[in-house]
């Protein structure tokens, strides 16, 4: 039972930061590079593929290796 107050946790954490940081990577690009949003929505896309990944085959493989022992 103590594991849903510490995913309730990091589920939260991960939404505050998802609606703080890409206004900023939009703006960011858009200031200062070209004035048009693709790169912004690049960078943010890039981001998004990679915590995939990482959701697919890092926590999966970490989660074998507690089961094994």
């Amino acid at each position: 039972m103590e594991r849903v107050g510490s995913v309730t946790g990091l589920v939260g954490a991960a939404g505050g930061l998802g609606g703080y940081f890409p206004p900023l990577v939009l703006g960011a690009t858009y200031d200062k590079v070209l004035p048009q949003y693709g790169l912004g929505l690049a960078l943010l896309a890039a981001v998004a593929g990679a915590a995939l990944l990482f959701s697919q085959f890092g926590i999966r493989s970490s989660d074998r290796r507690a089961r094994a022992t």
